[in-house]
C-alpha cells in the first residue's frame, strides 16, 4: 500500500476515503481478512451515498461492522457556506476536520456542470495575479479531501443533474500535491466510485516540469498549462516558478508530454492590460506553441481591490484571439463567472481572508 494512502485520525484509525480501490481491497481483504465482496460493498457505499455510520451500510456481517468501527473512520467536509452568484455559479466553502477552509466552484455551461476543485489549503506558487497565492501554502489536502469535493457537490444536486467535468484549477498547485492527487483522481475515475471518464478530468499546472511526466505516467487525464507570458523575462515577473523551471523547459516538457489520439494540451493565458496583451504577444505565443497539439484559453484578468492590474478592453481580447485563430489555434475566451461572490479565476480564498480581517477585533 503506498505511503500516501495511510492517512489516519488522532486515534490511529485509517481514513477509508483516502484509499483508492486497490489500496482499499488490500486493506480489507489482504490485511484484515474480510471478503472481496464486502470490501466492494463498503467501497461503493462510501462513494455513492451520504455516509452516516457503518451500521447504515446494508448487508454487512456484524463482525465486519465492528472491525471497521475499531480500525477505520470515514471523514467528511463540513459545509461552511454555499454562495450562489447572479450568473448561476455556486461557490462551496468546506471546513476540514482541522478547521481549514477550502473552496470549490460549480460552473454551469448550457446543460453541463463543471466543478473547479482545490488541491491545497492556500498555494506556494505566488503568481502575482492570483489572490490565492497571498495565503501561502498552509498544507496539502489529503486524497479524501480532494475526492470528497465532487462527491459532496454531486450528492447535493437534484437527481436530474450531474457534474460533467472536473477541473483541478481551484486553490493550490495540483502537481505540488501529486502524492494525494493521484489516489484522489483514481477514486474519481473508478467505476464503483465517482465514475468520471479520464477525458472529463483536467489538471492544471503553473509549470512544475518534473511532475508533469509523473502525472502522465500515473493518470491519463487532460493537462492544462498556465503559461500567461511569451518571453522568459515577462513570465518571471508574474510567475516565480519560472526562476526554477524556465519557459523553454516548460515548453520542452509539453512537447514530451504523451498525448493519446485526439487529445491536446490546454494553454491558459491570463491577459493583463498593457503587459501581455499586445499583437506581438499573440504572434510570439503562436510561435512558442508550434508543434504542440494545443488549445488556448484566454482569460481576461478579473480585477480586484488587492491588485493594481487591469483587465484588457474586450476589443483587445478579441483581436488577440483573432491572431491566434489565423495561425490555426483553437482559441476560446473564458467567460468570467462568479465574480460577484469571489469565485472567478484567481480569487479563491482571498475574499474570506479579507472578510475575516475586517471583522477581527482591533
Amino acid at each position: 500500500m503506498p505511503p500516501h494512502a495511510l492517512a489516519h485520525d488522532d486515534q490511529g484509525r485509517i481514513d477509508l476515503r483516502s484509499l483508492d480501490w486497490d489500496a482499499f481491497r488490500a486493506l480489507m481483504v489482504d490485511e484484515w481478512g474480510d471478503s472481496a465482496t464486502r470490501a466492494r460493498r463498503v467501497f461503493r457505499h462510501l462513494w455513492t451515498q451520504p455516509f452516516t455510520s457503518f451500521e447504515a451500510i446494508p448487508n454487512l456481517a456484524l463482525a465486519t461492522r465492528r472491525m471497521l468501527e475499531q480500525r477505520a473512520y470515514v471523514p467528511t467536509l463540513q459545509t461552511e457556506q454555499v454562495i450562489e452568484s447572479e450568473d448561476g455559479t455556486t461557490k462551496f466553502l468546506w471546513r476540514c476536520e482541522d478547521g481549514a477552509v477550502i473552496e470549490s466552484v460549480l460552473i454551469p455551461d448550457n446543460d453541463r456542470l463543471t466543478l473547479c476543485m482545490s488541491s491545497q489549503v492556500g498555494c506556494a506558487m505566488a503568481c502575482t495575479f492570483c489572490l490565492t497565492g497571498d495565503m501561502g501554502l498552509k498544507r496539502q489536502l489529503k486524497a479524501s479531501e480532494i475526492a470528497m469535493q465532487p462527491l459532496l457537490v454531486g450528492l447535493s444536486l437534484p437527481p436530474e443533474k450531474r457534474i460533467a467535468n472536473l477541473v483541478l484549477m481551484g486553490m493550490g498547485e495540483p502537481l505540488h500535491n501529486l502524492d494525494n492527487l493521484v489516489p484522489a483522481l483514481t477514486l474519481c475515475m473508478d467505476d464503483h466510485g465517482l465514475n468520471f471518464g479520464h477525458r472529463k478530468i483536467t489538471v492544471s499546472t503553473v509549470g512544475l516540469v518534473p511532475k508533469m511526466a509523473e502525472l502522465a505516467a500515473a493518470l491519463p487525464v487532460n493537462l492544462a498549462v498556465s503559461i500567461n507570458a511569451t518571453t522568459e523575462e515577462q513570465r518571471r515577473q508574474i510567475m516565480p516558478i519560472t526562476r526554477k523551471h524556465s519557459l523553454a523547459e516548460l515548453l520542452d516538457a509539453c512537447r514530451a508530454f504523451p498525448l493519446p489520439s485526439g487529445k491536446s494540451i490546454l494553454f491558459e493565458y491570463v491577459m493583463l492590460a498593457g503587459f501581455n496583451d499586445a499583437d506581438e504577444d499573440a504572434v510570439r505565443l503562436a510561435d512558442l506553441l508550434e508543434g504542440i497539439p494545443s488549445k488556448i484559453n484566454l482569460i481576461p484578468y478579473n480585477e480586484n481591490p488587492d491588485r493594481d492590474l487591469r483587465r484588457p478592453a474586450p476589443e483587445r481580447v478579441t483581436a488577440f484571439q483573432a491572431l491566434l485563430m489565423q495561425r490555426g489555434y483553437f482559441t476560446k475566451i473564458r467567460i468570467t463567472r462568479g465574480i460577484d461572490v469571489s469565485a472567478a479565476c484567481g480569487q479563491l480564498g482571498k475574499a474570506r481572508q479579507r472578510n475575516a480581517a475586517v471583522s477581527a477585533p482591533a
